[in-house]
């Protein structure tokens, strides 16, 4: 999947996966100087079966904290964990790739979901 501008904007104004997911899930949570994304996650059978978010960044927040969900979406845990910012930074269009700005977006986004994904997975 890769992101046009048109889609960026749209998100910015109606995210997908925004809110709790319906079934049980897990949650991470970046919070730093009164900003937060939180990254919800339902798990089953060691995949990723529904994800949400809730954040108060506007914009930017919001369609990152979006990529990031539809790029977890029924992934499994491990390949959950394993993705990084510039995984979801190669989405969007070449001009924003450049922002610092979105990057550190993204940088919250992937740690808070880290945390959720975490969370689900089972102890050694």
């Amino acid at each position: 999947m890769s992101l046009s501008l048109e889609d960026l904007e749209l998100r910015a104004f109606d995210p997908p996966h925004l809110g709790m997911p319906g079934w049980a899930c897990q949650a991470g949570r970046w919070e730093d100087c009164g900003r937060f994304v939180e990254i919800f996650v339902a798990v089953r059978d060691g995949r990723i079966i529904d994800v949400g978010f809730l954040t108060n960044i506007p914009g930017d927040g919001l369609v990152c904290a979006s990529a990031y969900c539809d790029e977890v979406l029924q992934k499994t845990v491990e390949e959950a964990q394993a993705l990084r910012e510039q995984d979801i930074l190669a989405l969007f269009p070449s001009p924003k790739r450049e922002d610092a700005a979105l990057q550190d977006i993204l940088r919250i986004c992937v740690d808070a979901g880290v945390r959720s994904i975490t969370a689900c997975s089972p102890e050694p």
